[in-house]
């Protein structure tokens, strides 16, 4: 469907290069909606986290200063660094590659918030 920017809200088609460059408010998170289901669960995720004081972007900055976001890490093409220890103590599927844009994994963090 569509990519969304977690700070301003503008919404993104798949092509858009500005998904892998940033928004143009100067955010580079997104999240990636395939279904209305999806929106759905983004706004209970963004009501929980409203009731906490913060915001996804805030969370995800957060985690990333602490080194504590990926799952599977990309430093070069080809080259994969895959945190067993994570994924196995059910850690929502984040990949980092170099220099480019956190992919995350809707579902995986869906399930983590319905704990």
């Amino acid at each position: 469907m569509a990519h969304k920017c977690l700070r301003c809200g503008a919404v993104y088609e798949d092509s858009d290069p500005s998904i892998l460059s940033g928004c143009k408010c100067g955010s580079v998170f997104f999240m990636y909606f395939r279904s209305l289901e999806d929106i759905e669960k983004f706004k209970a995720m963004n009501k929980e986290l409203k009731k906490k004081k913060t915001t996804l972007e805030k969370e995800l900055k957060r985690k990333i200063k602490r080194f504590e976001v990926e799952t599977i890490k990309v430093p070069i093409e080809g080259v994969y660094e895959i945190s067993i220890n994570a994924l196995m103590n059910g850690k929502p599927l984040i990949i980092h590659e170099k220099n480019r844009a956190y992919i995350i994994h809707l579902p995986s963090i869906f399930e983590k918030l319905k704990r």
